[in-house]
């Protein structure tokens, strides 16, 4: 007989018999099957790249067609990362001061042997000066409030401090283009800072504090092989050199061309030559509102290639010329000519 089919067993030793033996049947556990979700998350769409040789649902297939060849798996071609990432990583792997980390009586210490003023042990202890605050002794104003105001003393430590934190001293001919300060210094300043804000001072990286300050640039777009291939999607984030907000329209000025001065002098070719030469002799004259346009007074005639005179731009009749005219031309010009009002 089965174990498992039978639920009381009963075994005689000798003649003796034993108490019955109560096999109990393993429980099947059920789990109750989950219902149905009422909202449908919608699946988001990844357009067909330009190559025409993926899916729409999924990049990393290719397209299935009974024309191509057995199709293989083409993995997700991410980009590397650029020398802008790589860079802020190896910043961010930088370690800060361990000085930062020290007590109230790691700062006496410091005091007495490195510094060796063991006289301002009460001051340091009073002000609860640890790791910190010590970081903010670097200013003249601050230690004279704690009370050390001796000219010799104060250049001692904060010489000691900037040489502890790594601190760099704020140059009077520094550009007013850059930060006071190189970006390492504001970075353990801004740790060293406690209060409200301690976690975002706890959790940000070095990097994440320059992007903050504005002093490198923003977290670059990560983009794959397919967003690079896709020619409609837009570009990479655009960049300003210099960043200067650019100026409101009440701030920009008109700029107006540079006037062009007129000049009321030109030249013309002179009635009577001085030499007989065949080069033109031109004389200054001055420009007057009824006095001709200097292209006017260089024309030529197609037929003989005589100068032709201004163009009279009055009321008064063209002038006749008969030179050169002969037969029916002569004739029709002389009855365009005027005649005279009273006989000679």
């Amino acid at each position: 007989m089965n174990l498992a089919q039978s639920s009381i067993i009963t075994t005689n030793i000798g003649t003796t018999p034993v108490a019955e033996v109560r096999l109990i049947k393993p429980v099947k556990v059920r789990f109750p099957k989950r219902k149905p979700s009422v909202v449908i998350i919608e699946k988001q769409k990844v357009y067909i790249t330009a190559d025409k040789t993926t899916c729409a649902e999924c990049s990393c297939f290719p397209k299935d067609s009974p024309y191509m060849k057995p199709p293989k798996l083409r993995r997700c071609q991410v980009s590397p990362l650029t020398l802008y990432e790589l860079a802020a990583d190896v910043v961010d792997s930088l370690p800060l001061p361990e000085a930062l980390q020290w007590s109230e009586d790691d700062v006496v210490k410091w005091m007495e042997e490195v510094v060796g003023l063991p006289q301002y042990k009460d001051s340091l202890i009073d002000n609860h000066i640890n790791g910190f605050r010590l970081i903010w002794l670097e200013n003249t104003w601050i230690l004279q409030m704690i009370n050390i105001r001796i000219h010799d003393h104060v250049k001692a430590i904060i010489s000691q401090v900037r040489k502890l934190y790594s601190l760099d001293f704020i140059k009077f001919s520094r550009s007013i283009g850059l930060p006071p300060r190189k970006p390492l210094t504001h970075c353990t300043s801004f740790k060293s800072r406690t209060g409200p804000s301690w976690g975002i001072r706890q959790n940000w990286k070095r990097s994440d504090i320059l992007r903050w300050m504005k002093i490198i640039g923003p977290v670059p777009v990560h983009r794959d092989h397919w967003d690079l291939v896709w020619y409609q999607k837009p570009d990479f984030p655009k960049t300003l050199f210099g960043r200067i907000p650019p100026a409101y329209e009440r701030e920009k000025l008109p700029q107006y061309p540079p006037p062009v001065e007129p000049t009321t002098e030109y030249q013309v070719p002179r009635k009577f030559p001085i030499t007989p030469t065949d080069d033109v002799h031109l004389i200054w004259m001055e420009h007057r509102p009824d006095s001709p346009d200097v292209a006017e007074l260089f024309k030529v005639s197609e037929k003989d290639g005589s100068a032709i005179g201004p163009v009279r731009k009055t009321l008064m009749p063209k002038k006749i010329r008969l030179k050169g005219l002969t037969g029916k031309d002569l004739l029709l010009a002389r009855r365009l000519m005027p005649k005279p009002k009273f006989l000679k």
